[in-house]
C-alpha cells in the first residue's frame, strides 16, 4: 500500500504541473529546463547530507558502476521528457501532453511483460484492452501521428524501466540523474545569458519559481521511485491515469483549449478499464484478507 500511496501523490502532483509552468511563461521552455535540472541537483544534493547517504554514494561509486552508468542515461532520458512536457504546455498542447500520459500506461505494460515478464489475468486483460481501445480511437481520429504524445509516453515507459531495474535509494539515484545533466544545463544558460536570449535574475516571484522547480520536481520523483520499486510495472500503469486526467481536465476547464468528442470518448474508455482494474484488485485484497 505505501508504494501505490507514494505513486498517487506523485501522479497527482505531475497532473497538477501545468499550472506551475503556466505561471513561468515569460521564461522560455528550454531556460526553464536548465534551471529545472540545476535547482533540482542542488536540492538533492542537500539531502546527500545525511552520513548514510554520503555512505551509500561513495559504495555505489566504488562497487556499482553499471548502475551509475544507467542512471546517468536516465538523466538524460527524464530531461528529454521535461523539455518536450514544458514547451508543449507553455505552447497551448496540455491535452496532447494528457494523451501522451494516457498512452503511456499502456507502454508500461507493455515493457513490463516484455522486460519483466510480468503476466496479466483475464480481469486485467480486458481492463488493457479497453484502454487501448479508447487510445487508438484518439489516434485514428487525430489523423496524424502525435509526436508530442508518443515522445512522452516513450521517453517515461522507458525512464520507468531504468528505475525498475536500478535498485537504488530514490534522493540517491535522482542526484546522480541530475548531477550528469547538470554541466549541460549550466553550459546552456550561461550561453542563452551571453546571447542576450535569458536575463536571468528576474523579478523576485519568478526566481523563486525558477528555484522552486528543484523541489516541484525532486519530491515527485522520489515518490515515484520509491513506488516503482515495489510495485508491478502493469500495476503503475493503471495508478499514473490520475496524471493525464488532472491534465486534461486543467486543459479543457481552466484553460479552455479545444475538446474533441474522441478525446471524450477515449476519457471514457480509459476510466473503463481503470474502474475494471481497480474492482480487480479490491477482489483480490479482500480475499486475501479472507483466507488469513
Amino acid at each position: 500500500m505505501k508504494g501505490i500511496a507514494a505513486l498517487f501523490f506523485a501522479y497527482f502532483i505531475w497532473g497538477a504541473m501545468p499550472v506551475y509552468w503556466k505561471a513561468l511563461e515569460v521564461v522560455s521552455s528550454f531556460e526553464i529546463l536548465g534551471h529545472r535540472v540545476i535547482w533540482s541537483a542542488l536540492f538533492t544534493f542537500l539531502l546527500m547530507f545525511g552520513h548514510r547517504n554520503r555512505t551509500i554514494f561513495m559504495d555505489m561509486l566504488k562497487e556499482r558502476k553499471k548502475d551509475i552508468f544507467w542512471l546517468a542515461g536516465g538523466g538524460f532520458l527524464i530531461s528529454f521528457n521535461w523539455g518536450l512536457y514544458i514547451w508543449a504546455v507553455n505552447h497551448g498542447r496540455i491535452l496532447e501532453t494528457s494523451l501522451g500520459y494516457f498512452i503511456n500506461p499502456l507502454v508500461s505494460m507493455f515493457f513490463g511483460m516484455m522486460f519483466f515478464k510480468e503476466k496479466l489475468n483475464k480481469i486485467q486483460t480486458i481492463a488493457l484492452c479497453l484502454a487501448v481501445l479508447g487510445v487508438s480511437l484518439e489516434l485514428i481520429s487525430v489523423g496524424s501521428i502525435p509526436l508530442v504524445s508518443i515522445g512522452l509516453a516513450i521517453s517515461f515507459g522507458s525512464y520507468g524501466v531504468l528505475k525498475k531495474a536500478v535498485k537504488a535509494k530514490p534522493d540517491i539515484a535522482l542526484f546522480i540523474e541530475t548531477l550528469t545533466v547538470t554541466p549541460v544545463a549550466l553550459t546552456f544558460l550561461i550561453l542563452l545569458q551571453k546571447e542576450g536570449a535569458a536575463s536571468f535574475p528576474y523579478d523576485g516571484l519568478t526566481n523563486i519559481l525558477l528555484a522552486g522547480t528543484g523541489i516541484l520536481t525532486s519530491i515527485p520523483l522520489i515518490l515515484f521511485a520509491y513506488g516503482a520499486s515495489r510495485v508491478p510495472l502493469t500495476t503503475i500503469g493503471f495508478v499514473q491515469y490520475i496524471s493525464p486526467t488532472l491534465s486534461f481536465m486543467l486543459g479543457v476547464f481552466v484553460y479552455n483549449e479545444p475538446i474533441l468528442i474522441s478525446r471524450i470518448t477515449t476519457f471514457i474508455f480509459i476510466w473503463a478499464a481503470l474502474a475494471v482494474y481497480s474492482a480487480d484488485a479490491i477482489i483480490k485484497s479482500r480475499r486475501r484478507a479472507g483466507s488469513s
